[in-house]
Formats: C-alpha cells, sequence, structure tokens
C-alpha cells in the first residue's frame, strides 16, 4: 500500500490505499499548506488565483547594510487585504537572487544589524498588517554566512514572538535545490534540523536545475534525474533534504510555473531533449520578456506563444512527452529554441509525489506567471485531495472506534448473560438439593429395618 506510481494521473482517485500509512497516521494532510510567490508591488490581485494558496509571498522587501527594510511601492495594502478576504496569510519576503541577497548577507554580519533587520519587518508586519517573514538568502557561501543566517533567523524569531505572541506569525526560509546543502559551496555536513526547528517551513527551490547556462539542454524541473546528472531532480532534492535531517512536516516543496529556454544544436528530427545548447543568448517569452525564460503565461498567448492548448503545439514548434524526466518539452523547428517547462500533467506528478513523502505542501514560482488559471487548477485539486485524503483517513478511525466500542458492549453483555445463567444454575442446583437428602435418609433407616426383621424372625 502506497507505493507511488507516476503514472498516477488524477487527483481525485488517489484513495487511502494510495498513500503510505505513516504518511495518514502523522496528520500532515490536515495542515496542508500552498505558498505562492508574487512580486511585491505591480501586481494586481485580479492576476492571482488567490483562492488557491494558504500563504501569499511578496517579493522581495529591499534591505539596506544597516539592516533597514523598505519597499519599491507602498501600494500593497490593497493586496494584502484581498488576501486576507480569501483567508490568505500574507507574507513579507527578502532577499532574492543578485544584489538582494548580497545586501542581506551584509545585515545578516552583526548583532546590531540583525536587531535592525528584525525590529524593521516587525515594523512592516505592524503597518500593513502581515503575517510573517520569508528569508530567501541565495545562497550562504561559507559556514560563517550560515552561521549569520540562522543568528539572524533566531532574532527574527524572537522578535515576531515577543512583538506578537509565541508563533503567531510565520518565519520561513528557502533552500538551495540541491543535495540537502544550504549553498552550492557548502560541502561540510550542515546541521539541517537545527534550522528545521527554528523555522515554520522550508520552502525548497526545486527547480533551476537546468537552462540556457547549461551545457546540456534539460528541463527547468525534471521529476527523476537524468543521465549524468546525478541528484539534480524534485525527487533526489527532496530525498536529500529529508535525509539531512529536514522535517518532512516542515517541507514545502517548489512548482515553476515556467520553463526554462536554450538554443540547441539540434537535428531535424531530434531523439532526445537531451542536446547540445549553443552559446547564443536564450530568448525571453512574448510576454513576461524574462531573458532565459517562459511563463506558462508565454506559452500560452493567444497571439506569439507555443501552445494552442496545454498539450497542443502552434505551427512552428514541436512538442514532446519525456518518460525519464516526466515532463513536456517544446523544439521550435527554425530557431532551435528549446523550452523544457511544467505543464498540468508533470505538476499532478509532482504535487502526487508531495503526497505520497509526507510533505506539508507546495511552493509556486511565481503566481501570476499562470495562464486561465490552468496550473492553478492542479493545486486546487492537491489541496482538496489533502482534504479528502485526511476526512476519509478521520471516518475510518472514527468507524474504528466505534466497533471496538461495539464488541466492547457486546462482550460486556455476554458477560452479564453469562453471570444470569450461573445464578439460574445455582438456583436449580440449590432447588433440587432436598431430593437429594432422600437417599442419605433411607441408609440411616436401614439398620432400624434390618433389626426389625431379625426380631421377627426370633420369634
Amino acid at each position: 500500500m502506497g507505493i507511488f506510481s507516476a503514472a498516477t494521473q488524477r487527483l481525485s482517485d488517489i484513495g487511502l490505499g494510495d498513500v503510505p500509512e505513516h504518511v495518514i497516521a502523522s496528520g500532515v494532510l490536515n495542515n496542508t499548506v500552498v505558498f505562492g510567490y508574487t512580486y511585491e508591488s505591480g501586481i494586481g490581485s485580479d492576476r492571482i488565483d488567490l483562492g488557491a494558496l494558504t500563504h501569499l509571498v511578496l517579493a522581495f522587501f529591499q534591505v539596506d547594510a544597516s539592516g533597514s527594510v523598505s519597499m519599491k511601492n507602498n501600494g500593497i495594502q490593497g493586496l494584502i487585504d484581498a488576501a486576507h478576504k480569501k483567508n490568505v496569510k500574507v507574507i513579507a519576503s527578502i532577499g532574492g537572487d543578485g544584489n538582494g541577497s548580497k545586501a542581506l548577507s551584509t545585515a545578516l554580519g552583526t548583532n546590531t544589524t540583525r536587531y535592525q533587520l528584525a525590529a524593521s519587518l516587525v515594523a512592516v508586519i505592524e503597518r500593513f498588517g502581515m503575517d510573517g517573514v520569508d528569508y530567501d538568502f541565495e545562497f550562504p557561501e561559507n559556514e560563517q554566512q550560515l552561521d549569520n543566517l540562522y543568528a539572524g533567523l533566531k532574532t527574527m524569531r524572537a522578535a515576531l514572538d515577543s512583538a506578537f505572541g509565541t508563533h503567531s506569525k510565520t518565519l520561513t526560509m528557502t533552500l538551495y535545490s540541491s543535495k540537502g546543502q544550504f549553498g552550492p559551496e557548502l560541502r561540510s555536513k550542515n546541521n539541517a534540523r537545527l534550522f528545521s526547528d527554528l523555522v515554520d517551513y522550508g520552502l525548497l527551490m526545486s527547480y533551476d536545475y537546468f537552462g540556457g547556462f547549461s551545457q546540456t539542454s534539460a528541463p527547468n524541473s525534471p521529476f527523476y534525474d537524468i543521465p549524468g546528472h546525478p541528484g539534480l531532480s524534485f525527487t533526489s532534492s527532496i530525498g536529500a533534504w529529508l535525509r539531512a535531517g529536514w522535517d518532512a512536516k516542515k517541507l514545502v516543496a517548489g512548482l515553476p510555473y515556467y520553463g526554462r529556454t536554450a538554443i540547441v544544436q539540434a537535428s531535424a528530427s531530434p531523439q532526445s531533449q537531451f542536446m547540445a545548447v549553443a552559446r547564443s543568448a536564450p530568448p525571453g517569452g512574448p510576454i513576461s520578456k524574462i531573458p532565459g525564460a517562459w511563463t506558462w503565461n508565454d506559452l500560452r498567448d493567444p497571439e506569439n506563444g507555443a501552445l494552442s492548448s496545454a498539450t497542443k503545439p502552434r505551427d512552428g514548434w514541436w512538442r514532446f512527452w519525456d518518460n525519464t524526466t516526466l515532463t513536456p518539452w517544446l523544439l521550435h523547428n527554425s530557431s532551435r529554441t528549446y523550452v523544457g517547462y511544467d505543464d498540468p500533467d508533470s505538476l499532478t506528478i509532482k504535487v502526487n509525489y508531495i503526497i505520497n513523502r509526507g510533505l506539508v505542501g507546495a511552493m509556486v514560482w511565481m503566481v501570476q506567471y499562470d495562464f486561465a488559471n490552468e496550473l492553478s487548477a492542479v493545486v486546487r485539486n492537491y489541496s482538496k485531495a489533502c482534504s479528502r485524503i485526511s476526512a476519509l483517513a478521520e471516518s475510518v478511525e472514527e468507524s474504528a472506534l466505534s466497533e471496538t466500542d461495539s464488541s466492547v458492549d457486546s462482550k460486556s453483555s455476554e458477560n452479564d448473560h453469562t453471570e444470569e445463567s450461573d445464578d439460574t444454575q445455582y438456583t436449580e442446583t440449590s432447588t433440587a438439593a432436598p431430593y437429594g437428602v432422600w437417599p442419605t435418609c433411607l441408609m440411616q433407616l436401614l439398620p432400624v429395618v434390618f433389626l426389625a426383621i431379625i426380631v421377627s424372625s426370633l420369634n
């Protein structure tokens, strides 16, 4: 029971028998979370399927060297209010790629700046009525930076608890995608459990494994490892962090709403998606214009997208499904543009795996990259499946308890009946006892009768 099958597609078909018993027993499916990142400014609530989320993460608030926090746009209150109306918590995220994490690293460098950073974030949360903080440090380069990160998170936890009450606010951190390490250069053994015990959730960046920066074209987020590249996949990263000691009930796996592009050296009829990458700059999508990436919204754009439906390519494009990585990929027949991405089918496989491994939830980068809520529908179905399985488990447990109670009542009734039978038997035996006295009386009269007979014969 509960052996994972990558062929499982329909979340509505998952039953108790498809989920390991230890996952059911852990109760994690009753506390499922879905984090969705969006930009700190410029994104309206109309572009986000808030109903698919439990947490909306606004990225990124700016941090300076002193630890002070600021934002690009103060017009975020409307988005926060809209999220709260949907019972979605809103998280302020700091760091991010490039300069954002460099500034965060500096602010984490001393006790003074760590306290200033925590105090400044508390002020932001109070001002906008937000629900927590996310530390997105990409990535610690050495043990000292890792120690500083831990000290900063510990200071932040204490500040949040002091200002709002113990664990009233959420504290999260992002996790490097590969090999259970906090950064690509941190080869030494790291105490993942120490961080896991400190924060509420670790948000695993299980994407950006391959792209135009690679020598070989491959999916942005392969489900399984590709040949020759062990450890660089969705499943390998999850396994590595669990083995490193991260608590499954605090591990949130990342789902990309975008793909990575590359210009490849392909034949006219490619037999595999693993092709040599040309050194040309990878193109961005027609809508997002993000260098080296196409969002799902780019891929499904009615005018210039690559897909006319979730699975049908437009003219000029070839679409394939790869059974090694369990992801789709696209190739343009003239420009040799390759796109390795996720779609509803591949994301369904990933969230099935999240359930099977007993992880607490999923994280989306980024929610506004969706098209017509086609990908968020998968996340919604994931949450529904978790709730349904949890309810089934509770129903089975209640039924088992009811049967146990009935068995106890039945046994008690049998005991009572046995006691009544014993009383009856005793009563019947007691009633029959006088009749049993007659043989004894006769035995006592025999000598008298015998003597009378002798006397009579003498006369």
